[in-house]
């Protein structure tokens, strides 16, 4: 199973226009907020990622998180690789996932709307 940190990090490279919302990271990955993990993030790579505030359907704020451009994409990817790495060299977990190639960088980075 993959840290709370990589989960966090594939989203956002899988969905660099949506990222994630804390409502979502509840939701979909089973965590109660995402916050510790995207700011672990930012401080990691000393990058800043934008932040949305939205309101759900009750009335509820909630922050979405997304990457600002396809430099981010690249050093979160790198990021998650590394973790993935260490999990399967010296925790022997994570042996079934796949880490992110170049063409999957590029991929996330076309979603974005550049080209690198």
């Amino acid at each position: 199973m993959a840290t709370r940190l990589m989960t966090i990090a594939k989203e956002l490279i899988l969905k660099p226009k949506t990222g994630i919302s804390e409502k979502e990271s509840y939701f979909n990955v089973h965590f109660l907020n995402a916050r510790n993990e995207v700011s672990e993030i930012q401080r990691i790579l000393d990058i800043e990622l934008n932040r949305v505030r939205e309101i759900s359907e009750v009335g509820r704020h909630y922050t979405r998180y997304t990457v600002k451009n396809g430099d981010q994409i690249r050093k979160i990817a790198n990021l998650y690789n590394e973790k993935l790495r260490y999990q399967q060299e010296k925790r022997n977990r994570c042996l079934d996932m796949p880490f992110f190639t170049e063409s999957n960088i590029q991929h996330s980075i076309n979603l974005l709307g550049g080209i690198q």
